[in-house]
């Protein structure tokens, strides 16, 4: 809302003992330098009735004049007491979706447009384009339906379980508060009950760390926040007589929910019975944890069925053994079983790097694309593309070597995948320098603190940390760069390896030729330019058949877009179908959409499972010129093969 970023910027503005330029505010509230005019523009026409104003210069940028900031931090008092007002309202359309979603969740009678729209201070055509992302949201919940009354108005209809979990879902996409913090929607629908809120929900935070704790388990920061929000939302409900009817039907370890159910009836007064317990356990069993620290701890043997299979899939299909990963396992394990209970409870796990995975890690995505099969053989269902990603990370911290590593203590609040990928770059770039004494959620910072893990010398944090503490911080991005490797150097001293280039001409032309290259200057379909280079790769003799290749391509196509956000599209066949593992490149004179995403590059890769070394090498080369936007720009601009290969150096 620009209300509040124009509140922000005057705040900063008052803060600053130097001028700021255009470009610098809007590289910290990403935005436009255009938008930074117009904000400094409306800041000026709000505040200049006060005898204040923000300058600005070419030398010196954005400033307040020193003796004008004292009245300023008077006016600023004012805005956030305004803001405190304005907050009270959903203003956003993120806002208003999970307002009218949890207020329809909540009641049992049907609730009028005119209503919502009066509640929320907006036409009742807003409320209607509303409305069509709800009706196109619950497409995900089979079982929810949205009656909708041209008289009456608006009903939610169906299971109370469901109920829950929708709840739940529309609380993992509002990330404005988290941790401790309960999201704005919950307020607006608690709105008389807001005293008692953080209060209840700081008990059972604390409650269910010291369960887990004593049973051995640790979640990430963002799953135990939510795993306390569902709770809470249960408890809620039950009291104002929303309750689960039917059971689960099947044996279900009670363990956790058995803990805290004494805790939880003795703070909010109530009862809970079996069918209420087994959704507290449903819930803790869909979170994702990011360890476990007792050794007799069970893992579902479903999961281990799954990841046997996927095991001798890697092997077979590109040659590469896990099986003697003993980290690699557990881990993948301790991934897989809340999945899969996520999976049987309709319960949609989003994750928000799956494009930056896609993009950087082909070779680890296209890996982890083989359990697909295997779970929907095991499960009947076809699991989502954030949830193939999420593996991906786990697979890209087995392709590389695992280090022994010096003082080094991992924060993150991601999940498992991220944190280890982290600690795997870590380990890679710097080799025998580092020892990573594990990785942890931001509520495990104080035992760190305290040496429970060993002596600390630096802590590297994937989100923003304040201590008191001399040790040092770090904050990295989930997706570790090399820019982050790099000012991690200032702790650790140079690295002891560094990824090795592989972008000489002699291994393109390893992968690249110039019968395999075509310049597409006419309008044409995705699948028919796909069709094209498969029949450049028969007619050199790199496949047997054209149909069998291009239906496996078109198969591994409908599973999921290979089309990358660099406007790169890589197909690829299901199996290994090519005497040689080689590319054909495509390059449109204009991009083509496809699957709602433009695309520039096409690289059709037709691979040999038994050159396993050289598709590891094709996979690096490919996530080298990925990552650069320059090369994918040059080649794009490619009209033939000799501006190819020129372009990609």
């Amino acid at each position: 809302m620009a209300y509040r970023r124009q509140k922000k910027i005057f705040i900063c503005l008052l803060n600053s003992l130097v001028g700021l330029s255009g470009n610098e505010l809007a590289k910290m509230f990403d935005v436009s330098s255009r938008t930074i005019r117009s904000d400094i523009k409306s800041l000026n026409e709000l505040i200049k009735g006060y005898g204040i104003k923000i300058c600005s210069s070419k030398q010196e940028g954005y400033f307040i004049p020193e003796e004008q900031k004292n009245t300023g931090l008077s006016v600023a008092k004012e805005i956030y007491r305004e803001e405190a007002t304005l907050s009270k309202f959903p203003n956003t359309p993120s806002e208003r979706f999970a307002f009218i979603l949890l207020k329809l969740t909540f009641t049992k009678d049907f609730i009028s447009m005119e209503d919502f729209a009066d509640m929320l201070f907006v036409s009742k055509t807003t409320i209607y384009l509303d409305v069509k992302n709800i009706i196109k949201f619950l497409e995900e919940f089979s079982n929810l339906k949205l009656e909708i009354s041209p008289i009456k108005g608006l009903k939610l209809k169906g299971d109370e379980r469901l109920k829950r979990f929708l709840i739940s879902n529309v609380l993992k996409r509002d990330k404005e508060n988290e941790k401790l913090m309960l999201s704005r929607s919950l307020y607006y629908v608690f709105a008389d009950d807001n005293v008692n809120l953080n209060k209840d929900i700081l008990f059972l935070y604390e409650t269910i760390i010291n369960i887990l704790n004593k049973y051995g388990y640790i979640l990430t920061d963002e799953d135990l926040s939510l795993f306390v929000k569902d709770i809470l939302i249960s408890i809620k409900r039950i009291k104002i007589g929303f309750t689960i009817e039917d059971e689960i039907g099947k044996d279900l370890d009670l363990t956790i929910a058995k803990a805290i159910k004494g805790e939880i009836e003795g703070y909010f007064n109530i009862s809970l019975n079996i069918k209420e317990l087994e959704y507290f356990q449903q819930s803790f069993n869909t979170k994702r944890l990011l360890n476990i620290t007792k050794k007799d701890c069970v893992l579902k043997e479903g999961g281990e069925d799954i990841l046997d299979e996927f095991l001798k899939e890697i092997k077979n299909k590109f040659n590469i053994d896990f099986t003697g990963n003993v980290n690699f396992k557990r881990n993948l394990i301790l991934h897989l079983n809340p999945m899969i209970e996520r999976i049987k409870s309709d319960y949609f796990e989003d994750n928000p790097f799956k494009n930056q995975i896609k993009t950087n890690y082909p070779f680890a995505f296209e890996i982890a694309m083989t359990i697909v099969p295997i779970i929907n053989e095991k499960l009947n269902v076809i699991i989502s593309e954030s949830e193939v990603s999420y593996i991906a990370l786990h697979v890209a911290v087995a392709l590389d070597k695992i280090h022994n590593k010096t003082n080094i203590a991992i924060i993150c609040g991601s999940g498992l995948g991220t944190a280890q990928f982290v600690n795997s770059k870590i380990a890679s770039y710097y080799g025998e320098r580092v020892n990573i004494l594990g990785y942890f959620p931001v509520y495990k910072l104080n035992n760190i603190l305290e040496g429970e893990y060993g002596k600390v010398d630096l802590i590297i944090s994937t989100i923003p940390l304040t201590t008191k503490s001399n040790i040092p911080i770090v904050q990295v991005k989930p997706l570790i760069t090399g820019e982050d490797l790099n000012r991690i150097k200032h702790y650790v001293g140079n690295p002891l390896m560094i990824t090795e280039k592989t972008s000489e001409n002699g291994i393109k032309e390893e992968f690249f030729k110039k019968e395999l290259f075509k310049y597409f200057d006419e309008e044409i379909d995705f699948f028919k330019a796909i069709l094209k280079l498969t029949e450049m790769l028969k007619i050199q003799g790199y496949i047997e058949d054209i149909e069998s290749f291009y239906s496996s391509v078109i198969e591994r196509e409908n599973l999921f877009s290979t089309v990358l956000e660099s406007m790169v599209a890589i197909p690829h066949p299901m199996k290994s179908m090519s005497k040689r593992t080689v590319v054909a490149v495509g390059v449109f004179k204009n991009p083509i959409v496809h699957d709602g995403k433009k695309v520039k590059i096409i690289l059709l890769f037709a691979f040999n499972v038994k050159e396993n070394e050289r598709l590891k090498l094709l996979y690096k080369l490919l996530q080298e010129i990925v990552e650069s936007k320059t090369i994918v720009g040059n080649i794009s601009q490619s009209k033939d093969f000799y501006e190819l290969m020129l372009n990609m150096s």
